[in-house]
């Protein structure tokens, strides 16, 4: 049976909610990372801007994946009702 011919099933969606809650941990990892290198900037500076900037966007990364995980248990669970 290959990829396309697989059933989605409760546990398969508990499975890639895991997968990406793990991601997502390690994002977090990385995103105190960077929010630590921004405390060591001089404010106004291109790069505090540049980081900034990126920082921000990892942000909305984060929430974004934490969504999409958010969805894969709703899912999991409204399958696991029927």
């Amino acid at each position: 049976m290959n990829i396309h011919e697989q059933k989605i099933t409760p546990e398969c969606l508990e499975k890639a909610a895991n997968q990406v809650e793990d991601k997502r941990e390690e994002y977090k990892d990385v995103l105190l990372q960077l929010k630590k290198m921004l405390g060591g900037t001089t404010p106004h500076s291109e790069t505090a801007e540049i980081l900034t900037r990126a920082y921000e966007q990892m942000k909305e990364y984060a929430l974004f994946v934490q969504s999409i995980e958010t969805f894969l248990r709703k899912s999991a669970n409204n399958l696991k009702i029927k």
